[in-house]
């Protein structure tokens, strides 16, 4: 326990007398609430644990995470009444990190009670610009946040209310959605208020509801400015919350804006319980007063097909919104820090800004890290080659390109082989069909992977992941080289696949994702319903016996060509296409497995009535 008075900005905290003093005024805490205060401010700065806040604060006795996240809520709200009078009324001390804890972001100056000493810690709070204005792996809004402006209008002020928002690792996903929630909050001209929900760590629905419980208290200053209480939407259950929220935003005339980032952690969540997916699908797609936006990679596009489900979570998310490379002012203007003031800018020598936009392709992530390592060494060429032999920067691209399916792994290698290659080079080399082809072409473009000229020729999008892909070629017939480590996730989840060969999951996962048994299934039942209007009609017309027995011949050789048709080819809403000619994320797969059922039904049902006639005429 703390025995001594500290302040922090704009506050002073005395946990002997259980009071928290401002320029709004003197409050008194709850006295768990006050150790709550307590147990952060020791460790101000750092992340501290749940589970460490409940043993401390709560040693012997047996309470929920919820009892933990309601006294934040009311430190929170407490922190900001003595705050009101000294213009930090948004100021918000406490960081909330999913799964990880809570932060006490700013860092006290210790004043020991009765003693005129006193010790003098730097502010992390503090308003001086820092002398590298560049954010290296940290999210941003406000005046560090740049471009994204035709994505961000489309999100607020598209037609569709149900978005995903698709791109690879460390393009600004998260970054744009805190950035639209500073947007809405800070602009009278949208209608709508924004929850961020971080699904990070959410492996149960539990855990699910407790992130968007924080999610509710990190808004709850804003909820004030509008006249709601964060008690009167919390709920026990996560879908009442939702909807108590929803109907009090309507009030208000408000719309819900659900920015839920790290989405993938669904995929967890939808193998332990199909049904909580249904649900939330049901709770953001079955009212107009809510706009929800879903942040991923290309993991999620799992939960596209999902064989257990007529009607699979993405169904009304898709087609995703892809988010990748800024346009070129855009990239200039991070470049060069036009939001700073002159004097606080960033100097290039000339030619500088060209080619840091040129090596990396406009990636902001990459551009951050090269300006931030050239304005360190005042070296352009010493910092793009400290950015190419980065090992965090291999790890991503390692871990993105694991994501790409088999075809577009496929495709990038023979993008690296071949400068400038073009659409019938690459269709030739890989005996793709003109569909997939292009389908897997875009998906790339929009990721990031590759770019294309006017004349449709194909390069590898950035000087960095070129020099990645190198080593890796160079190191694939031998141990990973050490300036490019392939370091893999566990649970990452291939891309859907455009190949003729079996998927990951086995051949009996693609002989049923191809409806190869339920062909077969279908052709047994046509084949006994053929057998048995045969056995009628033979014998009314007296056909010789070996007649029967040739139709049973010919109905056993067809059965393989059936297989091997149901194997090589689909039936699409365009016509009936070779399986290598499909574009495998506007597949009409799940369509064409329900329309066999349908036909078995149908066909069952026949074979029933011959059957009853038959036994009974």
């Amino acid at each position: 326990m703390v025995t001594e008075a500290h302040s922090a900005p704009s506050f002073t905290v005395d946990p002997r007398e259980g009071t928290v003093s401002g320029d709004g005024g003197t409050v008194r805490l709850e006295p768990r609430v006050m150790e709550v205060l307590a147990v952060l401010s020791e460790r101000a700065g750092q992340v501290v644990s749940r589970d460490e806040l409940l043993d401390k604060v709560w040693p012997d006795v047996v309470v929920t995470e919820h009892t933990l996240s309601r006294c934040i809520y009311q430190l929170r709200q407490e922190l900001g009444n003595v705050c009101s009078g000294s213009g930090q009324a948004d100021y918000n001390p406490i960081e909330t990190l999913p799964k990880r804890g809570y932060r006490l972001l700013a860092t006290p100056v210790t004043k020991l009670v009765n003693d005129s000493r006193t010790t003098d810690f730097p502010s992390a709070t503090s308003s001086v610009m820092p002398p590298i204005p560049f954010v290296v792996g940290q999210w941003v809004r406000g005046d560090r946040f740049y471009g994204r402006e035709g994505l961000i209008a489309e999100i607020l002020e598209g037609h569709r209310n149900c978005i995903w928002l698709l791109g690879t690792r460390r393009i600004g996903k998260t970054s744009l959605l805190k950035q639209i929630e500073h947007v809405v909050d800070t602009s009278a001209q949208h209608s709508y208020f924004a929850i961020y929900w971080d699904f990070q760590g959410a492996e149960t629905s539990e855990e699910l509801h407790l992130n968007f419980a924080d999610a509710l208290l990190d808004a709850d200053e804003r909820f004030e400015r509008i006249g709601i209480r964060v008690d009167d939407v919390m709920a026990e259950d996560l879908f009442v919350s939702l909807d108590r929220l929803r109907r009090k935003l309507r009030t208000r005339k408000l719309k819900l804006l659900l920015l839920c980032d790290e989405v993938e952690e669904l995929i967890k969540l939808h193998r332990k319980d199909p049904s909580l997916l249904r649900k939330l699908r049901h709770a953001m797609q079955s009212h107009d007063d809510i706009r929800t936006v879903l942040s991923s990679t290309i993991r999620l596009w799992e939960l596209a097909y999902q064989e257990d489900d007529t009607s699979p979570f993405l169904h009304g998310f898709a087609p995703p919104l892809y988010i990748h490379r800024l346009s070129d002012d855009e990239a200039q203007s991070l470049i060069e820090q036009s939001h700073l003031q002159p004097e606080q800018r960033p100097q290039y020598a000339e030619g500088v800004v060209e080619s840091i936009r040129y090596h990396c392709d406009n990636h902001p992530y990459l551009i951050q890290l090269v300006c931030k390592r050239y304005v360190e060494t005042g070296l352009l060429e010493e910092a793009i080659e400290q950015v190419a032999t980065d090992r965090m920067v291999s790890y991503f691209f390692s871990v993105d390109f694991e994501m790409l399916s088999d075809s577009e792994g496929d495709v990038i290698r023979m993008i690296a082989e071949q400068p400038a290659a073009k659409n019938h080079s690459i269709a030739e080399a890989l005996s793709l069909g003109p569909d997939a082809l292009e389908g897997t072409l875009r998906r790339l473009e929009s990721l990031g992977f590759i770019r294309s000229t006017d004349e449709r020729e194909y390069t590898l999008a950035n000087y960095f992941f070129r020099r990645w892909f190198d080593n890796l070629q160079n190191s694939a017939a031998s141990t990973v080289s050490p300036a490019a480590p392939i370091a893999l996730q566990k649970d990452v989840e291939p891309a859907p696949r455009n190949e003729e060969t079996p998927a990951a999951g086995g051949l009996f996962a693609e002989l049923k994702r191809r409806s190869v048994f339920r062909v077969g299934i279908a052709y047994f039942v046509v084949a006994w319903v053929l057998l048995q209007i045969g056995d009628i009609v033979f014998d009314f017309l007296e056909v010789p016996a070996w007649a029967g027995k040739l139709l049973i011949v010919f109905l056993a050789l067809g059965l393989p060509i059936a297989l091997v048709l149901a194997w090589a080819f689909e039936l699409t809403p365009e016509g009936v296409k070779r399986e290598k000619d499909v574009d495998r994320s506007t597949s009409g797969a799940q369509k064409s497995g329900r329309k066999l059922d349908f036909i078995i039904i149908v066909i069952l049902t026949i074979a029933i009535i011959v059957f009853a006639v038959e036994r009974f005429a």
